[in-house]
């Protein structure tokens, strides 16, 4: 008997993944399309479940003259997947190492703030973005570096007040990442790389893809280019003398542009193989592969759902918002993601230990492709795929 049980669970997993290749025949020209109709100029898709890879092919060009296919190493600005990957994750560690709590305001880390109101907002908070932060600084007011920074950070005020409603705040992802820094004494972009793409071997993930001395000029060759330099008015003043007329290996957030690249909200440059590491560790309880990120304990706490108004966050994570379209209409209550703005996502579902990203340049040559409508058509194709 139990070998006839064991035969009949080896065929159901056999079963389960042939089922899902022919949902995924569906992909390609789903993705094809979005790139004819100049949504976007191309892309990767990758899906996992668990350690197991069952889809990962690249799609279209880097920009819309032919010149260079995307490929599946392609590299991509991953702008606001930055917040879930490195910033959350380092809170979390900082909080199981017994640095802070979630409980704390932000106002015993950060002395630069002067209103009593920001002051006073929790980090659990920040992590939710039910701050009630703007959802980024005023853009008619030019300003640069960690000096400019400051000055805005003095006169920060709160639009709304805290746990009324979810806004969506770069401010309070920009703020954790300067509570890491001041408790570690370290800056980001090197926390990030030694406590999370070295133990998972993200070998393509990086802030700063031109400060790389080794292989940097292949490495150049791999990112997908973003905006055009004509794009927003940060760009030209921020970068005088940059001579391409697309934003390449430079971060496109142009407040992360302000902070020199490096910031809690955006930065983090990628490629799906990465970012698809980053998920199983998390599906793993924390490990991969005798590397511990995490506690059990700190994943399952950062996936408790957060109820803000009538919608639903993890900690730094999506669950039920207006920005959930990688969710699609299929996954259930418990999975989670994000978006990037660049057109960037990742989707993961806990239950079957299934994961969908998205990686592209959708912002090429400019901000106006719209992707909503493919990310969750991506990500039914692959949930009616995916057997229990």
């Amino acid at each position: 008997m139990k070998i006839r049980a064991i035969l009949f669970s080896l065929l159901c997993c056999v079963s389960t993944v042939v089922l899902a290749a022919e949902s995924y025949e569906r992909i390609a020209p789903l993705v094809e399309k979005a790139i004819a109709d100049k949504q976007l100029p191309g892309a990767v898709v990758l899906v996992g479940r668990g350690e197991q890879i069952l889809y990962h092919q690249a799609f279209g060009f880097k920009t819309y003259s032919p010149a260079a296919a995307v490929t599946t190493d392609t590299v991509f600005d991953l702008a606001s997947l930055t917040k879930p990957v490195v910033t959350t994750t380092l809170i979390m560690q900082l909080l199981e190492q017994g640095e802070l709590r979630l409980t704390d305001p932000v106002g015993k880390y950060l002395k630069q703030l002067n209103n009593a109101e920001v002051k006073n907002i929790t980090v659990l908070q920040l992590l939710t973005h039910s701050s009630g932060l703007a959802d980024g600084f005023d853009r008619r007011e030019f300003w640069q570096g960690k000096a400019g920074l400051e000055q805005q950070l003095a006169k920060l005020k709160l639009n709304t007040k805290p746990d009324q409603q979810f806004i969506y705040s770069d401010i309070g992802f920009i703020l954790l990442g300067l509570v890491v820094e001041q408790i570690t004494g370290q800056p980001l972009h090197l926390l990030a790389e030694q406590r999370i793409f070295q133990p998972l071997q993200m070998k393509d993930s990086r802030y700063l893809p031109l400060d790389q001395p080794s292989q940097q000029s292949a490495y150049l060759q791999r990112i997908a280019p973003t905006e055009h330099l004509r794009g927003d008015a940060d760009y030209q003043k921020l970068l005088p003398n940059y001579a391409q007329p697309y934003l390449q290996a430079v971060v496109h957030d142009p407040t992360a542009l302000r902070l020199n690249g490096v910031a809690g909200h955006a930065g983090v440059f990628g490629t799906a193989k990465d970012i698809a590491l980053f998920a199983q560790m998390l599906l793993n309880g924390g490990e991969l592969k005798g590397q511990r990120l995490l506690s059990p304990l700190a994943v399952q706490r950062l996936l408790t759902p957060v109820v803000i108004g009538n919608q639903s966050r993890a900690l730094g994570w999506d669950m039920q918002t207006a920005y959930s379209a990688p969710k699609g209409d299929l996954w259930p209550a418990g999975s989670f993601g994000h978006t990037g703005f660049t057109g960037t996502s990742i989707w993961i579902d806990p239950a079957s230990r299934t994961y969908v990203i998205l990686l592209s340049n959708r912002v090429h040559p400019n901000r106006t492709g719209s992707i909503t409508d493919l990310r969750a058509k991506l990500a039914n194709i692959v949930a009616a795929g995916i057997g229990f």
